[in-house]
């Protein structure tokens, strides 16, 4: 891992959305914010189904506006079948996006900030 960078989950965005301060403190205290392409689906989503979509999207860009947006490939891929294996094994299944966003935060060496207590049952991550 490389200085104090992180990977955020969907559901940090949403709180830093609503004002939470707590979260937006925190996430200011990191080098860089890391964003999985899986999470920007998420979020655009949530969007595209409110009653105002337009201004949930401006709110959007604001919260990811400095975030760097990771890349999934063939090593994530690869990284998903062996979590997603691990957890069918243990009979500790997550939802498929949350194993991608896990996927993405080991293969690029990120701690992943989450409120999310499911993230506990991938080994190898690290949480936030």
């Amino acid at each position: 891992m490389t200085g104090n960078n992180i990977i955020a989950d969907t559901n940090i965005f949403i709180d830093l959305m609503k004002g939470n301060e707590a979260v937006a403190k925190k996430l200011e205290s990191f080098d860089e914010v890391h964003l999985s392409p899986i999470v920007l689906v998420e979020l655009y989503f949530g969007a595209y189904r409110a009653a105002d979509p337009a201004k949930h999207l401006r709110k959007i860009a604001i919260a990811i506006q400095e975030c760097k947006l990771q890349t999934i490939d063939a090593a994530t891929a690869d990284i998903f079948v062996a979590i997603k294996l691990a957890l069918f094994a243990k009979g500790n299944p997550i939802p498929e996006n949350d194993i991608w966003i896990a996927a993405t935060a080991i293969q690029h060496q990120l701690p992943l900030y989450t409120n999310d207590k499911h993230f506990n049952e991938v080994e190898s991550l690290v949480l936030v």
